[in-house]
């Protein structure tokens, strides 16, 4: 364990701390410099995001496929799992290739967490330029971590990131953002919306929504102010990369009694035959033909 903690610190949370040390060094704002870390490496891995997010919309457009083929071979796992790869192959869809995003982002943006909560959280000068690297400056006083942008609007609102934020600012700004943001992840055809909404209702629609809004607020009440302000900043960039490639998504449509149009008939779709069985199928259909015109010859 502590070899696996030596080496996860190692590759990526000291390099995240320098860098963020680094910029706090040249801006002299550690909040600015939070913002800027968190868009640079977002920038990094902004082809794997966008990789991610191409695929959870083409799955989304192929869902009424898929519903159709799982009800096709509902008793028959081997052909339903066969019908799925023939169905994804034909759309170029790999799904592994989304577990090996998340495999690169991840270790990463657990990184940025730690060395923030390094800094954040760190009980002496010693202890940050001790994680410094000997080529880079070292620090010979405590950084300071206070928020002063809100002292525009109130002189009383200087935010110590390292603490829980007393104003609430952030907390409440980090679950707009995430209630935003979830709106604009869910698909807003009615095909894809139809099987998941006409079994709740309305009510439960709305609350189901804002428990993970609640959730958000609580814990960026509870845990260091730049860790919200890296939250807030981390959603914000999500909701562009979201727009740039599915749009605003069921943003605009209202969360209670804004999914009336689900109940508007949907033209009925061919269930869809696995390329494994099309060929089987022709062959008997040809045999019956042909057996139904020798019938007819001697009918005559």
């Amino acid at each position: 364990m502590h070899f696996f903690l030596t080496f996860f610190n190692t590759i990526f949370t000291y390099p995240i701390f320098n860098g963020l040390m680094v910029l706090y060094f040249l801006l002299h704002d550690f909040g600015l410099a939070i913002v800027l870390l968190t868009c640079v490496i977002s920038l990094l891995l902004l082809p794997f995001t966008l990789r991610q997010l191409r695929l959870a919309k083409a799955m989304r457009q192929l869902q009424p496929q898929v519903t159709a083929i799982r009800q096709q071979y509902a008793t028959d796992q081997s052909a339903q799992t066969q019908a799925l790869r023939a169905l994804y192959r034909e759309h170029g869809i790999r799904p592994a290739s989304s577990f090996l995003s998340m495999l690169i982002q991840v270790p990463i943006y657990s990184g940025l967490y730690v060395a923030l909560n390094t800094v954040l959280y760190a009980s002496s000068l010693n202890t940050i330029n001790h994680i410094m690297y000997p080529f880079l400056m070292h620090f010979a006083t405590q950084p300071n971590i206070n928020l002063m942008w809100f002292t525009v609007l109130n002189p009383s609102w200087h935010i110590s990131l390292g603490r829980p934020d007393p104003t609430y600012l952030l907390p409440l700004l980090t679950g707009l953002v995430t209630f935003v943001q979830m709106r604009m992840a869910q698909p807003i055809s009615v095909v894809e919306t139809k099987e998941t909404l006409t079994h709740i209702s309305q009510s439960m629609q709305f609350l189901l929504l804002l428990i993970p809004v609640g959730i958000t607020i609580v814990l960026a009440g509870r845990f260091a102010a730049g860790l919200a302000l890296y939250r807030f900043v981390s959603l914000v960039l999500s909701m562009m990369q979201q727009y740039f490639t599915a749009g605003w998504g069921s943003l605009w449509v209202s969360p209670v009694g804004g999914h009336a149009s689900i109940a508007v008939s949907q033209p009925h779709q061919q269930p869809v035959q696995s390329p494994l069985f099309s060929k089987t199928s022709r062959r008997r259909a040809r045999r019956s033909s042909h057996h139904r015109r020798k019938h007819a010859k001697k009918g005559r």
